[in-house]
């Protein structure tokens, strides 16, 4: 009887984590004395020899090796896969509110939510913890369409961590049901249903549109179960205190929401299910079983994503059977052609080698040499440790099962053997292909074929293995072989897809194919457009939207990017280069963006041609992407930030006077202002100490506050993300206005805090106007112009539908001087300041910001511009060169051939008044000024009239500068 021997590394070291995981953590290794118990266990039951290794320091896993009867052997292995105590991590950033007492001063778990933790770990086997996060500070991470800028010294919601540990499913189990009970903190209602786990995907849609649409309609969140469940860790049958007695629980569905909205949703998922069930087709397909193994355990997130993308769902054998026959179901053929198409492509990246050893020389009546099993043991336990494949030997035959690289030094390793050089040997290695690319391989007449072999010595032989795939073997005697093998993946085809709407076809192909064929023909590639009945029977490409492909050989496969822009050049920008922009939007809004914003949402994909989708819900993941034109993805970005709120928190120290400031008519006043002029509401937030009755007869008069317990006082700021920039001054003017009434606050992170000044300003210092402000500014109170200017410029491009937004700076550019009186900055409404008020709703047509003065009188008219320049001179010199809009630059650039009426300066020290050039703003009357660097020096400029100029009076330049101004109808 043969023995068959096997060595492999679990977890795989090339264990692949899909990028919309929430907080991906890698999988920590599993305890000596849990692994020692599965070994025992599986020599027991199947009765063969188990040894391990901790692989990689025990860093990455275990390194197994089990030798014994291959009937007995293959069982033992899908154990070991399916069983080992692999301690897989996840996490769920939750609010500290929500499950913490008094979050701010001693953090402590509420009793029912600990109760509920209790209970959700019993029913999946799960270990559940709560952590500080490590980005709890706002000031470390700015959420996504917040200015940086515009919130420093606020802190936004302190959150902690739900950090799951456990085996195989436990983990998915187990998050499912805290975001369930997270949906039940804030209020909302949840409900189960029970639908065959087959039907799942087919109820949920292509891309889960369908899915999306319920719970836009309903208001709801909809949590599916993993469509891998069950396959890999222990079973888990839940004693969950609603359901008693549910067996089965890849088939439960859990929907949270209001109670009417999860009634209809759960009547909409009743229905499809009945209407689906009609019309589910199945198609079976062969594997190789280790491919399987391997897919489920090291790229189960691609396989969910192929189940999602199409629409379908896949049945899968036990790991380790030995099984190798797929069942894919769905409810319409292209889809599931195109999910076999997927699965097929994905099995081709894993190879299998051969290397056999045979004797140099053949005697009938001398036994064959052969390695001793001590030999076999410590090899195959080295080289699968070392390369991270599988290694197997059996009837002296090394195979290697693994991604390319990992076969390849494999074999290299076996070359290097002295023990091995005994024998001759040959080399095999086998690679699976789709049908497709099979005339593409080989070439006209078999040309690249034939090529190889020749330059190589090695002999390449097409096989047949399914209706999709089929096997190339690449076999030869010496190290000759890897070259072939090297060449032989150069011709292998890399393709890239894309989408192309199909008007663009004819005039992208040409007359007769001219322009497509000069394309190709330049970059060596080949290029197959897709009509609307090619791309409805194929489903599309590598994405569910493309319906153009580019193939050429790997070794020419930097040329298919230059091929798409090539070809992509006539094509309109607003119809070119999808992509997918992602944003973070906090989970607890998705939601309410979903059900109640929905029509904006639609709004918004209409107008940017994009695609909003938001993550699936039982991946708590915080990531909503956009699909769309790459011109058009970051508009529709903005756009749907607009109608995400922002919250955050400014805390205060504890003080007794602060729950009467708060409840005054002053603050009521104040917050009514800084809402009415930043759209900022704020909140306070101030909960006493609770008193605890003294012992004794003084309990029922007296009682005490507990050493320690020191409440909470803060103040919470909520506005829209698009208004964010404005939270830095709405927190400083709150401030003062707690200084002023003798409340104590924290020092400002900000106040010290260097800042980057104004290039544009500061390369003009002899300039000291309005319009080109110096760079002294109060750095706490407002934002520095080139933030403004390049975060609202952007904001405003972005979101308004007009394209002259694109290139119009807007007109609300603002700045103040540095105040040196403080009071005058945070003064009470009434005291002559004016702010900008935000923007518009989106739809309203408006897309410049008003000014609100304090007379709302028309901003053109002279009699205000008189006021104004006369009140300049009584106003502190801090408030005087305040930023204005650039429209003045044309009317003002008349003023140049009166300006030479106005007295000149005889030295930069001494100027009173003066043009500066055709191209800027009017200083004001005290400022001082220079003389035009641009136009010609007159002798009138060192003449009498520096002298009638010094002796003019304040008055006078006043008067001419208002005369001056009047004349020309500003």
């Amino acid at each position: 009887m043969d023995i068959y021997s096997t060595s492999f590394t679990h977890p795989r070291r090339t264990r692949h984590i899909h990028s919309d995981f929430p907080n991906p953590l890698p999988p920590d290794p599993a305890a000596p004395e849990d692994v020692d118990k599965l070994a025992i266990h599986a020599m027991s039951i199947h009765n063969l020899h188990i040894s391990y290794l901790p692989a990689d320091h025990g860093h990455r896993g275990w390194n197994f090796y089990v030798t014994g009867p291959y009937q007995q052997v293959m069982p033992a292995r899908g154990m070991l896969l399916k069983d080992c105590p692999v301690q897989h991590r996840t996490a769920i950033k939750v609010a500290r509110a929500d499950i913490l007492d008094a979050p701010s001063s001693k953090p402590t778990l509420k009793s029912d939510v600990r109760r509920k933790l209790d209970d959700i770990a019993g029913a999946t086997l799960a270990h559940i913890a709560v952590v500080n996060s490590p980005l709890t500070l706002s000031s470390r991470t700015p959420p996504d369409g917040v200015n940086s800028a515009g919130w420093s010294g606020l802190e936004t919601e302190r959150v902690c961590e739900l950090v799951i540990t456990g085996q195989g499913d436990s983990t998915e189990l187990a998050r499912v049901r805290l975001l369930v009970m997270l949906d039940e903190l804030s209020g909302l209602h949840s409900e189960m249903c029970e639908i065959d786990q087959k039907l799942h995907a087919i109820v949920a849609g292509r891309k889960r549109h369908v899915l999306q649409s319920i719970q836009e309609e309903t208001a709801t969140n909809i949590y599916f179960p993993s469509p891998l469940q069950a396959l890999v860790g222990p079973d888990i049958i839940p004693n969950t205190t609603p359901t008693p007695g549910v067996r089965q629980c890849q088939n439960i569905i859990w929907i949270t929401g209001e109670f009417f909205g999860v009634q209809r949703a759960r009547d909409m998922l009743y229905q499809l299910s009945v209407s689906k069930r009609k019309s589910v087709i199945s198609r079976d397909t062969v594997i190789v079983p280790r491919k399987l193994d391997w897919m489920v355990l090291d790229r189960a997130e691609d396989l969910k994503s192929i189940m999602s993308d199409n629409a379908t769902f896949v049945q899968f054998p036990p790991i380790g059977s030995s099984a190798s026959l797929i069942t894919v179901f769905g409810d319409h053929r292209v889809n599931v052609q195109r999910t076999i198409r997927s699965i097929m492509q994905l099995a081709c990246q894993y190879y299998v080698a051969s290397f056999w050893l045979l004797p140099i020389q053949f005697n009938v009546l001398l036994p064959p040499t052969t390695l001793n099993s001590s030999q076999v043991t410590t090899l195959l336990k080295q080289i699968s440790l070392t390369t991270g494949a599988e290694v197997v030997f059996k009837s002296m035959c090394f195979e290697m099962h693994g991604l390319e690289y990992e076969v390849r030094a494999a074999v290299n390793m076996i070359l290097e053997l002295d023990i091995v050089k005994a024998f001759h040997h040959e080399i095999r290695f086998q690679v699976e292909l789709a049908n497709e690319h099979r005339e593409f391989i080989s070439g006209k007449k078999n040309g690249k074929i034939n090529k190889i072999m020749q330059t190589t010595n090695v002999k390449i032989k097409f096989e047949t293995f399914n209706d999709h795939n089929f096997l190339i073997d690449v076999s030869g005697n010496d190290a000759s072989v890897l070259t072939g093998l090297t060449l032989l993946q150069e011709e292998l085809p890399a393709e890239i897809s894309f989408h192309v709407p199909e008007a663009y076809h004819k005039r992208i192909i040409g007359i007769g194919g001219r322009n497509i064929q000069r394309i190709m023909k330049k970059y060596g590639v080949y290029v197959k457009f897709s009509n609307a009945e090619e791309f409805a029977a194929l489903g599309g490409y590598n994405d569910n939207e493309d319906n153009v492909v580019a193939r050429t050989p790997s070794k020419n496969a930097i040329n298919l990017e230059n091929l798409k822009q090539s070809v992509m050049e006539i094509v309109n920008p607003k119809d070119k280069d999808y992509v997918n922009e992602t944003l973070s939007i906090p989970r607890r809004y998705h939601r309410t963006l979903l059900g109640e914003k929905a029509i904006f949402i639609h709004d918004i994909e209409t107008k940017t041609n994009s695609r909003v989708r938001f993550p699936d819900k039982e991946t708590a993941s915080d990531v909503v992407t956009i699909f769309g034109p790459e011109s058009q993805v970051q508009i529709a970005a903005a756009m749907l930030l607009e109608h995400v709120p922002f919250e955050a928190d400014m805390a205060v120290p504890p003080s007794a006077d602060l729950p009467k400031v708060c409840g005054s008519a002053d603050f009521i006043t104040f917050v009514e202002r800084i809402k009415r002029e930043f759209q900022v509401i704020i909140t306070p937030n101030v909960k006493t100490p609770t008193p605890s009755p003294t012992n004794g007869a003084a309990a029922s008069s007296s009682s005490v506050v507990a050493v320690g317990d020191v409440g909470e006082y803060s103040f919470k700021f909520h506005c829209q993300r698009s208004n964010s920039d404005f939270l830095l001054a709405a927190r400083e003017m709150l401030e003062q206005f707690l200084l002023n009434h003798n409340v104590h606050v924290y020092p400002s992170p900000t106040a010290h805090t260097h800042k980057r000044g104004d290039s544009f300003a500061e390369a003009f210092p002899h300039f000291d106007s309005k319009v080109l402000s110096t760079a002294r500014r109060h750095e706490s109170v407002e934002l520095t112009r080139s933030e403004i200017l390049g975060d609202r410029r952007l904001r405003m491009a972005n979101s308004s539908p007009d394209v002259k937004a694109l290139f119009n700076a807007p007109a609300y550019i603002y700045d103040l001087e540095e105040h040196e009186d403080s009071q005058s900055a945070y003064g009470p409404p009434g005291t002559g300041l004016d702010y900008w008020t935000p923007l518009p709703p989106i739809g309203t047509g408006m897309t410049t910001r008003q000014r609100n003065t304090e007379d709302a009188l028309k901003r053109g008219s002279d009699s205000l511009l008189e006021s104004k320049i006369k009140e300049q001179i009584s106003k502190p010199r801090s408030l005087q060169n305040r930023a204005q809009s650039l429209d003045l630059t044309y009317s003002l650039s008349r003023i140049t051939e009166a300006s030479n009426r106005l007295p000149q300066p005889e030295s930069p020290t001494t100027s009173t008044g003066g043009g500066t050039g055709g191209d800027s703003s009017p200083t004001s009357a005290t400022a001082p000024s220079f003389p035009s660097v641009y136009g010609p020096r007159s002798s009138a400029v060192i003449g009498s009239s520096s002298q009638r100029a010094a002796m003019r009076s304040d008055a006078d330049v006043v008067d001419e500068v208002s005369r001056v101004m009047s004349n020309l109808g500003l």
